[in-house]
């Protein structure tokens, strides 16, 4: 099935939905190659990609001696070797000058200086060779230079290399010039990274660069550094600088949809092209939604996941997965992706897979995403399903958490409360929705919340120190204890 043909179901739920229809009559969307027919057209758009001329045999000595003169070079007389290579030797120095970056014997001046050689000519070959010293690289200097090198080119096909690399890095030096080169292509998956050393940092000289490295990005974006990381994880993540991303980015990026099939599964694989995917931006959530409706089951499972990691920055994908709420082998994990995303017209759907007869699995994926995006419309699909004489516990769970996401805690908070002393039961969960409705009751300067979350907090364990399982029962306990002697003044009853 085309990817036309596969948009064309989707207007015809939307106004199916439009017009009062039951959603959960949608009949199953069509399914299709659409990965392979999108590399397909990206390849034969690339045309073949030929590799640079070689060097000429006598240029060799010429070539070595531009990165000898490159690593010797101060001020202005850097400006001879670097225009020699960019205007006179051109993509055939590649070659050679790979052979320098590669060569662990040489002099650390020369393989840097022919690495940079490499940046200035910005091609696809060099940028090869630079992203290859970034993922195999022994020396931290080798990886942190040749990341800064690619970050200075217009060869974005390495983010999702750099990205990969960033997930893997252990050298906090090397994730400064990781993360300024994602900047640069005007990706903020390094975001985290750089936060984390602005304010801790090996040094004074880290914490410093990564704070103006920051700040650099927040310039661009004309907002201040601590809004960045709320945008980028917000529906608002298209107001930050957004890349105009080449033919090669987008090839890349329907490789890494491709590794998710049942061809080519491989678990390490799947998971750092979902990691990948899911730290894109929000072009890419546009891109790949389409694969929702391929034929390959592991794509459209692990394409929906790839769009929930996303949360609110893949919003764009709501329409594709409301179509793929009607897929019955999908259903589950595009209502989970729908709730993270946040896509208000999902609501009357997610509510009509949460009554009984559904499957439950999906039911109980439904009552999650209806609490998450945040909106009241959900509100009496909830209490419909939290029936704890009737239903299953689990579900019960999902609806109770949900309203408590939808401030109404209030009532289901004297039977999380109960959950906390049942060994049976989903404790953990139970605590963790208990702590977001003392949190919001706090927040809100409701009587008594603000105390009661003090003592709620007081209970935690050490900071630090992984509990043991009876560790853990002993806190539930301890915490149920506490709420239930203040439950009846929180509650006004």
């Amino acid at each position: 099935m085309s990817p036309r043909a596969w948009t064309s179901g989707l207007v015809l739920l939307l106004a199916a939905c439009g017009d009062g229809a039951d959603p959960e009559l949608s009949p199953a969307p069509e399914l299709g190659p659409v990965v392979r027919d999108r590399l397909a057209e990206l390849e034969r758009q690339l045309g073949t990609v030929e590799d640079p001329p070689g060097l000429e045999p006598e240029r060799v000595e010429e070539v070595d001696g531009l990165v000898t003169m490159l690593a010797s070079s101060k001020g202005a007389l850097r400006e001879v070797p670097l225009e020699a290579i960019r205007e006179d030797v051109g993509p055939a120095a590649i070659g050679r000058l790979a052979e320098h970056v590669a060569d662990s014997a040489r002099e650390t001046a020369l393989r840097l200086a022919a690495a940079e050689l490499l940046g200035v000519l910005d091609h696809p070959s060099a940028a090869e060779v630079l992203i290859r010293q970034v993922e195999q690289a022994s020396e931290p200097w080798m990886r942190s230079w040749c990341a800064w090198y690619l970050g200075d080119t217009t060869q974005d096909q390495v983010v999702p290399r750099l990205l990969r690399r960033l997930r893997y890095e252990k050298d906090p030096a090397t994730f400064l010039w990781l993360g300024r080169a994602l900047l640069n292509f005007e990706n903020y998956g390094g975001l985290a990274a750089l936060e984390d050393l602005a304010t801790r940092g090996e040094d004074d000289n880290q914490r410093r660069t990564a704070a103006e490295l920051l700040q650099a990005a927040a310039d661009r974006a004309e907002v201040e550094p601590s809004e960045l990381a709320g945008l980028w994880t917000s529906q608002r993540a298209g107001e930050l600088p957004q890349p105009t991303p080449s033919l090669r980015l987008r090839h890349e990026i329907w490789k890494l949809v491709n590794e998710l099939s049942e061809e080519h599964f491989q678990l390490r694989g799947v998971d750092d092209a979902r990691h990948v995917l899911s730290n894109m931006g929000p072009w890419v959530a546009r891109e790949i939604a389409p694969a929702l409706g391929d034929s390959d089951a592991h794509v459209r499972l692990h394409t929906a996941q790839v769009l929930e990691r996303m949360g609110p920055r893949a919003v764009s994908s709501g329409p594709a997965l409301l179509v793929a709420l009607a897929d019955p082998s999908l259903a589950p994990a595009a209502a989970e992706a729908l709730g993270r995303v946040g896509h208000p017209p999902a609501v009357p759907a997610l509510a009509a897979r949460t009554v009984p007869g559904q499957a439950h699995e999906l039911r109980v994926a439904a009552l999650r995403a209806l609490g998450r995006t945040g909106l009241a419309e959900g509100l009496p699909s909830l209490r419909a399903a939290f029936q704890p004489n009737t239903e299953p516990t689990d579900l019960c769970q999902a609806a109770a958490t949900a309203l408590v996401l939808l401030d109404a805690g209030d009532e289901v908070a004297p039977w999380l409360a109960q959950q906390l002393a049942d060994p049976l039961a989903d404790g953990e969960g139970a605590e963790l929705a208990l702590e977001t409705w003392l949190w919001r009751g706090s927040e809100a300067e409701r009587k008594g919340f603000g105390a009661a979350l003090e003592a709620w907090r007081a209970a935690a364990g050490p900071p630090g120190v992984i509990p043991s399982l009876d560790q853990v029962r002993e806190r539930l306990v301890q915490r149920g204890q506490q709420l239930n002697e203040v439950l009846a003044g929180l509650l006004g009853t």
